[in-house]
C-alpha cells in the first residue's frame, strides 16, 4: 500500500480554520500599520469566527473593525508581566482566558512569553520574528513567514478602514473650519527620536503656505520641541496645529489632506496607509526595511555612505549628514512629481 502524503501547511490551516484566533502585537504605531496585511493574512486563509488583537489599545484601535478583529485587548495589565517571567505562576483569569484560543500567532522576540502561552492552554503558539534578519521590507518578512506555513495573501499594502462616526467628525471640524477637502498639506516635523527629525520642516512649512490654503501639523507626544522651533520658524504663518486625537480621529482628519510631508514616523506610515500623497524623508533608519506602504508613498533619502546606520551608531552621531543634505528643494522636486 502507497504511502500517504500529507501536505503539513494545509493540515495547519485545517487544525485552525474557523476557530478563535489570537494575534499578540506589542509595537508601536508605525510597526503595527506595517504588520497589517499579515494580519489580514491571517483572517483571509483562517477564516476564524473569532479574531482577537492584543497590544497597545490606542495603537490597535485602527483595527478594531470588521475587516480585521472582532477585539482588542490590553497587553498592559498588570498580571501580564507573569508571561514575560521564566516559571512564574500564572494567573487563573488569564489561564481560563488564553485556553479559549485555538491558536495564536505572536509577533515578538521573547521565547518566555512563547512558552508560557502554551502552559496557560493556547493550543497552538506560532512566534514570528517582529523584525527580519536581513536586509528585507518588514512587511514582506512577515507575510514571507506566514507563507511558510500555509497562510498567503495578495495584499502587501496596510489598509486603513474608517468608522463612519469618524468620519462624520473629520467632515464636520473641515466644514467648521471652512477648508477645502484635499487642499489642506499636512506635515509631521516629529518622530519617534530626534536623530530622525529633518531639521528644516519651518522652510518647507512657509513655501508650502504659500501653496495652501490650509497647512496643517500634526503634534505627537513628544514632539512639543521640534513643534516649537518649526512653528518659531514660520515667521507669523498660523498653521491649524493637531494634538491630542486618538489615532482614529487623526486617520480620519488625514484622508482630508491632498499631501502630507513626514520623517520616519507612526503618523507617516498611517498617511500612507491612508492612501494620502506622502513624502517621507529618511535618516538613519533603512528605508528597504522601515519605509512606509502605501499606493501614493514616497521617501526621500541622502546619500552620505554612512546611512543607514544602527542604534549604537545613531546614537554617538553629532552631526546627522544623512538628514541636513536633503534639501527642501529636494523635498519640493519630489512633491512636483507626485
Amino acid at each position: 500500500m502507497a504511502a500517504k502524503v500529507y501536505d503539513a501547511r494545509a493540515y495547519l490551516r485545517e487544525d485552525v480554520r474557523g476557530g478563535r484566533i489570537l494575534v499578540i502585537h506589542q509595537g508601536a504605531l508605525g510597526d503595527f500599520i506595517l504588520t497589517l496585511p499579515a494580519i489580514a493574512a491571517i483572517k483571509e486563509t483562517l477564516d476564524p469566527k473569532w479574531l482577537e488583537l492584543m497590544g497597545q489599545p490606542w495603537v490597535l484601535s485602527l483595527a478594531d473593525c470588521p475587516q480585521y478583529a472582532d477585539r482588542i485587548c490590553d497587553i498592559n495589565k498588570a498580571d501580564m508581566a507573569f508571561f514575560f517571567v521564566e516559571d512564574a505562576p500564572l494567573p487563573e483569569r488569564l489561564i481560563k482566558y488564553f485556553e479559549g484560543f485555538d491558536a495564536a500567532f505572536v509577533f515578538l522576540g521573547s521565547r518566555i512569553f512563547y512558552g508560557n502561552l502554551l502552559r496557560a492552554g493556547v493550543k497552538r503558539v506560532f512566534q514570528l520574528a517582529p523584525f527580519p534578519v536581513t536586509r528585507i521590507h518588514v512587511t514582506d518578512h512577515h507575510l514571507r513567514s506566514l507563507s511558510d506555513i500555509g497562510i498567503f495573501t495578495s495584499v502587501s499594502e496596510p489598509g486603513i478602514f474608517l468608522r463612519e462616526e469618524e468620519k462624520n467628525w473629520a467632515q464636520e471640524l473641515v466644514f467648521s473650519n471652512g477648508w477645502r477637502d484635499k487642499d489642506i498639506i499636512a506635515i509631521h516635523p516629529g518622530a519617534g527620536g530626534s536623530k530622525k527629525v529633518w531639521p528644516r520642516f519651518s522652510d518647507l512649512g512657509r513655501i508650502l503656505a504659500g501653496k495652501s490654503q490650509t497647512l496643517l501639523i500634526v503634534q505627537g507626544p513628544a514632539d512639543d520641541k521640534t513643534v516649537r522651533e518649526t512653528l518659531d520658524g514660520l515667521c507669523g504663518i498660523s498653521p491649524y496645529i493637531i494634538h491630542d486625537l486618538p489615532v482614529t480621529r487623526l486617520a480620519a482628519l488625514l484622508s482630508h489632506a491632498g499631501l502630507f510631508i513626514g520623517n520616519d514616523s507612526g503618523v507617516t506610515h498611517l498617511a500612507a496607509a491612508l492612501g494620502l500623497p506622502t513624502v517621507a524623508i529618511f535618516g538613519p533608519t533603512d528605508p528597504m526595511v522601515w519605509g512606509p506602504r502605501g499606493r501614493q508613498a514616497f521617501w526621500l533619502m541622502a546619500e552620505t555612505g554612512c546611512s543607514p546606520c544602527d542604534r549604537e551608531i545613531q546614537r554617538a552621531c553629532r552631526r546627522q549628514r544623512c538628514l541636513e543634505n536633503i534639501s527642501v528643494e529636494d523635498v519640493l522636486a519630489l512633491i512636483e512629481k507626485i
